[in-house]
């Protein structure tokens, strides 16, 4: 589908640029009169530099890139004074994304030694059958980090069979955080919502206050979609994390979410709040290239005051 797509699309830029440079834009029709040297060179050229393109695309998602992010929060953390936290996003496990994409996935994670390791939902892709099949929650169960292993929910985890999916989570050791918080090490929080799709998801304020967080400790939150971020930013997040976008996944998509998202992808602060939306590191529905944007995970540090 790509390929055709972007075939199309160079083909007519092609016969464009013809068309001007024999000064007749305004008569398209004269095309039928293309030599067919012209047409077999135009065929030939747009075959070579999609394919150019496509190849770069499949090794875009092939090799996930490590963003590094540091951010500054103004408040003490016990005795931490940073931590490493992996922040990963969308990773579709299913039938594309398939065991041998898992393995690579953890691979890559595990190598960054990371002190806490934060997931923003869409682990699983519809439909959990191709995951038990290939076992795929072992790789999973690889996952470990001093300080834990979390994740708030996406919107594919609600496709099907949610309640199957997010038990299997739990049961791999990623802690699923719905619409509720933890306290780690008596030093932050983390603090996970539920997708959008939930009819009974809770604001953001409510969550605080049910879960009787302590806003004068460090806020971290993780939240599938960006479509709201004054939420977390007016409750006093510290740090808020989301995936969801995949920054439109291949060309024009990420042009599509400039339009919709105020933050499509990258880092924002916004008043107190640091902000970040990842594109993901696998992908969904589609076919498994990177085209103007990337896969990637975050490792981004954490620098805490000193308690005095």
């Amino acid at each position: 589908m790509l390929f055709l797509l972007y075939s199309g699309g160079l083909w007519l830029i092609v016969d464009i640029i013809w068309l001007i440079g024999k000064k007749q834009l305004r008569k398209p029709w004269l095309l039928k009169e293309q030599p067919q040297k012209v047409r077999i060179f135009s065929f030939l050229i747009t075959v070579f530099i999609v394919s150019c393109i496509m190849t770069y695309g499949r090794y875009r998602f092939m090799h996930p890139v490590i963003q590094q992010i540091e951010v500054n929060v103004n408040k003490p953390a016990r005795e931490l004074d940073s931590i490493r936290v992996a922040v990963i996003g969308d990773l579709h496990l299913g039938y594309m994304i398939n065991r041998r994409h898992a393995k690579r996935f953890v691979d890559l994670i595990m190598a960054q030694q990371p002190d806490l390791i934060l997931f923003t939902g869409d682990i699983i892709d519809s439909y959990i059958k191709p995951v038990l099949e290939s076992r795929m929650d072992e790789e999973l169960s690889r996952l470990s980090a001093p300080l834990g292993v979390f994740s708030c929910t996406g919107n594919h985890e609600y496709r099907y069979d949610a309640e199957e999916k997010i038990k299997l989570l739990n049961n791999s050791g990623i802690v699923m955080l719905r619409d509720s918080a933890v306290l780690i090490d008596s030093a932050f929080y983390v603090l996970g919502r539920e997708d959008l799709v939930v009819p009974d998801r809770k604001p953001l304020h409510t969550i605080l206050n049910e879960q009787k967080v302590d806003i004068s400790k460090t806020v971290i939150v993780m939240n599938h979609t960006p479509d709201n971020l004054d939420e977390e930013v007016d409750a006093g997040a510290d740090i808020a994390i989301y995936g969801h976008t995949h920054y439109g996944q291949a060309f024009p998509g990420n042009i599509s979410t400039r339009i919709i998202f105020e933050v499509p992808h990258g880092y924002k602060r916004k008043r107190n709040t640091h902000i970040y939306v990842t594109s993901g590191i696998g992908l969904a529905g589609g076919p498994q290239y990177r085209i103007g944007t990337v896969s990637e995970m975050i490792m981004m540090t954490v620098h805490f005051i000193r308690s005095r």
